[in-house]
Protein backbone atom coordinates (compact mmCIF):
# COMPACT_ATOMS: atom_id res chain seq x y z
CA UNK A 1 0.00 0.00 0.00
CA UNK A 2 1.20 3.35 -0.83
CA UNK A 3 0.67 6.22 1.05
CA UNK A 4 1.02 9.87 1.18
CA UNK A 5 1.30 12.54 4.08
CA UNK A 6 0.10 16.11 3.13
CA UNK A 7 0.08 18.56 5.69
CA UNK A 8 0.90 22.42 6.52
CA UNK A 9 2.24 23.51 9.48
CA UNK A 10 2.73 27.30 10.68
CA UNK A 11 4.52 26.87 14.21
CA UNK A 12 6.00 22.96 13.60
CA UNK A 13 3.68 21.19 15.36
CA UNK A 14 1.94 19.88 12.94
CA UNK A 15 5.17 19.54 10.73
CA UNK A 16 6.81 16.95 13.67
CA UNK A 17 3.94 15.07 13.88
CA UNK A 18 3.51 14.60 10.04
CA UNK A 19 7.41 13.63 10.09
CA UNK A 20 6.73 10.76 12.78
CA UNK A 21 3.65 9.50 10.43
CA UNK A 22 5.52 9.56 7.71
CA UNK A 23 8.57 8.00 9.24
CA UNK A 24 6.30 5.33 10.74
CA UNK A 25 4.08 4.27 7.50
CA UNK A 26 7.30 4.83 5.37
CA UNK A 27 5.10 7.30 3.44
CA UNK A 28 5.98 10.10 0.69
CA UNK A 29 5.37 13.52 2.14
CA UNK A 30 4.16 17.11 1.04
CA UNK A 31 4.36 20.15 3.09
CA UNK A 32 1.73 22.87 2.01
CA UNK A 33 3.13 26.26 1.99
CA UNK A 34 1.44 29.21 1.89
CA UNK A 35 2.87 32.83 1.86
CA UNK A 36 0.01 34.62 3.45
CA UNK A 37 0.69 33.92 7.09
CA UNK A 38 3.94 35.11 8.69
CA UNK A 39 5.16 33.99 11.80
CA UNK A 40 4.58 36.52 15.02
CA UNK A 41 1.44 37.62 16.53
CA UNK A 42 0.26 39.29 12.94
CA UNK A 43 0.79 36.29 10.84
CA UNK A 44 -1.42 34.42 13.98
CA UNK A 45 -3.97 36.96 13.84
CA UNK A 46 -4.62 36.64 9.81
CA UNK A 47 -4.63 33.20 10.06
CA UNK A 48 -6.81 32.80 12.35
CA UNK A 49 -9.21 35.22 10.51
CA UNK A 50 -8.68 33.88 7.06
CA UNK A 51 -9.90 30.51 8.69
CA UNK A 52 -13.07 31.85 10.68
CA UNK A 53 -13.80 33.55 7.48
CA UNK A 54 -12.90 30.10 5.57
CA UNK A 55 -10.40 31.71 2.34
CA UNK A 56 -8.92 29.10 0.66
CA UNK A 57 -5.41 30.55 0.02
CA UNK A 58 -3.30 30.11 -2.64
CA UNK A 59 -0.81 27.19 -1.47
CA UNK A 60 2.04 25.06 -3.44
CA UNK A 61 2.91 21.55 -2.80
CA UNK A 62 4.54 18.85 -4.28
CA UNK A 63 2.20 17.52 -6.24
CA UNK A 64 2.11 13.72 -6.54
CA UNK A 65 1.84 11.46 -9.88
CA UNK A 66 -0.47 9.12 -8.78
CA UNK A 67 -3.15 8.48 -6.14
CA UNK A 68 -1.82 7.36 -2.85
CA UNK A 69 -3.71 4.27 -1.53
CA UNK A 70 -4.00 5.89 1.76
CA UNK A 71 -3.89 9.84 2.03
CA UNK A 72 -2.61 11.21 5.84
CA UNK A 73 -3.93 14.93 5.97
CA UNK A 74 -2.29 17.31 8.92
CA UNK A 75 -3.53 20.42 9.94
CA UNK A 76 -3.28 22.76 12.91
CA UNK A 77 -6.75 24.17 14.41
CA UNK A 78 -7.48 27.60 14.27
CA UNK A 79 -10.34 29.23 15.34
CA UNK A 80 -11.88 25.64 16.00
CA UNK A 81 -11.43 24.94 12.14
CA UNK A 82 -9.03 23.80 10.07
CA UNK A 83 -6.45 25.69 8.61
CA UNK A 84 -7.61 27.53 5.76
CA UNK A 85 -4.22 26.14 3.37
CA UNK A 86 -5.46 22.87 4.12
CA UNK A 87 -8.84 23.99 3.31
CA UNK A 88 -7.36 24.86 0.06
CA UNK A 89 -5.48 21.87 -0.69
CA UNK A 90 -8.77 19.12 0.06
CA UNK A 91 -10.59 21.47 -2.41
CA UNK A 92 -8.05 20.85 -4.94
CA UNK A 93 -8.67 17.42 -4.78
CA UNK A 94 -11.29 15.53 -6.98
CA UNK A 95 -10.33 12.21 -6.18
CA UNK A 96 -9.63 11.10 -2.83
CA UNK A 97 -8.09 7.65 -2.47
CA UNK A 98 -10.20 4.91 -1.04
CA UNK A 99 -8.80 5.52 2.95
CA UNK A 100 -7.90 9.12 4.04
CA UNK A 101 -6.35 9.86 8.09
CA UNK A 102 -6.88 13.04 9.38
CA UNK A 103 -4.27 14.50 12.35
CA UNK A 104 -4.76 18.02 14.01
CA UNK A 105 -2.95 19.73 16.35
CA UNK A 106 -3.99 22.91 18.49
CA UNK A 107 -2.78 24.95 20.86
CA UNK A 108 -5.90 24.07 22.91
CA UNK A 109 -7.55 20.48 24.17
CA UNK A 110 -9.89 18.58 21.18
CA UNK A 111 -11.93 17.84 20.69
CA UNK A 112 -12.81 20.02 17.61
CA UNK A 113 -16.30 19.34 16.50
CA UNK A 114 -16.19 22.42 13.88
CA UNK A 115 -12.83 20.98 12.38
CA UNK A 116 -14.00 17.84 11.92
CA UNK A 117 -17.01 18.55 10.46
CA UNK A 118 -15.47 20.62 7.47
CA UNK A 119 -13.81 17.60 7.33
CA UNK A 120 -16.26 15.76 6.24
CA UNK A 121 -17.99 18.05 4.22
CA UNK A 122 -14.31 18.77 2.22
CA UNK A 123 -14.19 15.08 2.13
CA UNK A 124 -17.50 13.88 1.53
CA UNK A 125 -17.43 11.36 4.25
CA UNK A 126 -15.78 11.18 7.54
CA UNK A 127 -11.98 10.24 7.52
CA UNK A 128 -11.44 6.47 8.47
CA UNK A 129 -8.90 7.63 11.29
CA UNK A 130 -8.98 11.17 13.42
CA UNK A 131 -5.65 12.09 15.47
CA UNK A 132 -6.16 15.36 17.71
CA UNK A 133 -3.72 16.10 19.21
CA UNK A 134 -2.41 19.76 21.48
CA UNK A 135 0.90 20.99 20.33
CA UNK A 136 2.49 20.85 23.46
CA UNK A 137 2.08 17.24 23.88
CA UNK A 138 3.73 16.99 20.14
CA UNK A 139 6.49 19.04 21.08
CA UNK A 140 7.45 17.23 24.05
CA UNK A 141 7.34 14.05 22.32
CA UNK A 142 4.51 12.76 23.75
CA UNK A 143 2.52 11.65 20.47
CA UNK A 144 4.02 7.83 20.17
CA UNK A 145 1.39 5.81 21.46
CA UNK A 146 -1.47 8.39 19.49
CA UNK A 147 -0.09 7.48 16.43
CA UNK A 148 -0.24 4.02 17.19
CA UNK A 149 -4.04 4.23 17.97
CA UNK A 150 -3.98 6.57 15.27
CA UNK A 151 -2.59 3.91 12.69
CA UNK A 152 -4.55 1.22 14.43
CA UNK A 153 -7.80 2.87 13.60
CA UNK A 154 -6.53 3.12 9.86
CA UNK A 155 -5.49 -0.06 9.32
CA UNK A 156 -8.70 -1.45 11.23
CA UNK A 157 -10.88 0.36 8.78
CA UNK A 158 -8.67 -1.04 5.55
CA UNK A 159 -9.65 -4.69 6.90
CA UNK A 160 -12.89 -3.84 7.30
CA UNK A 161 -13.45 -2.64 3.62
CA UNK A 162 -11.48 -4.91 2.15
Amino acid sequence: MRSRVVYYSRTGATRLLAEALAARTVAESAEITCARYGTGLWGWFQAGRSSWRRDRPAITYDRADDTPDCLLVGSPVWSGVIAAPVRSYLSEISDFPERVGLFLTSEGPPPHPEAEAEIKTLLGRAPDALLAMRAEDVRAGRHMDEIDDFLRDLAMHAAIGS
